[in-house]
């Protein structure tokens, strides 16, 4: 979309915040997802898995809640930044 309106300029204006996080949130899953998942979580997590359940099952937990979090916020902000709500001035 940034392409097509040819809104790149829109990097610069600090306005415009929610496209830094979007962009930040689709780096942060295509690492985990196609990099770290299966070249090096994979393995740890087996192993952390088999010494302690518990503790590695809060840990993976933990981190949804905060990739969640992390999402929901950006999308509220896309959201109002896009219909023209902006509370930074």
């Amino acid at each position: 979309m940034l392409y097509v309106l040819d809104a790149w300029d829109r990097y610069f204006d600090y306005r415009f915040w929610w496209i830094h996080a979007m962009t930040l949130v689709w780096v942060l899953f295509t690492l985990i997802l196609y990099v770290l998942e299966p070249l090096i979580l994979h393995k740890l997590f087996k192993k952390y898995v088999e010494e302690n359940p518990s503790k590695t099952f809060s840990i993976l937990h933990k981190a949804h809640w905060f990739l969640l979090i992390l999402s929901l916020i950006t999308t509220a902000g896309a959201v109002a930044g896009s219909h023209g709500w902006f509370f930074i001035k």
